[in-house]
């Protein structure tokens, strides 16, 4: 069973890089936290919308009997920065679970949004 205190624990291991003076859990870091906190729940992706200079993307967290304990919605647009370039999809998949994962609480206790978010919104 998934608990504050449980989520409390894994965002204490969880590495954090410095953007800005803020400090944030990287995608990678938070599905590992998940995956440390609920060895049996499942991430899942879906394409919402995709043509060829855009994508929208929902990832659902759920536990082990299936039951949804969070959603993320991402968007990215082909060519708006340099992984966006080639990498348009792949990049809005992780930045869907990434979100998820913090509405989850995973990764969030300071900020909400991805690192690579801020970074895009800053740049």
């Amino acid at each position: 069973m998934i608990t504050y205190e449980g989520i409390t624990e894994v965002n204490k291991g969880l590495p954090k890089v410095d953007i800005k003076g803020k400090k944030y859990s990287i995608v990678a870091a938070r599905i590992q936290g998940f995956r440390k906190l609920i060895p049996d729940g499942m991430i899942k992706t879906e394409i919402v919308s995709i043509d060829d200079s855009r994508v929208v993307m929902t990832a659902t967290i759920a536990d082990g009997d299936g039951k949804v304990l969070a959603t993320g919605t991402a968007f990215e647009e082909k060519g708006s920065s340099y992984i966006n370039k080639t990498s348009y999809v792949e990049n809005c998949e992780t930045s869907a679970v990434g979100r998820a994962l913090a509405m989850l609480g995973i990764g969030s206790e300071e900020n909400l949004c991805s690192a690579d978010e801020l970074v895009n919104a800053i740049n």
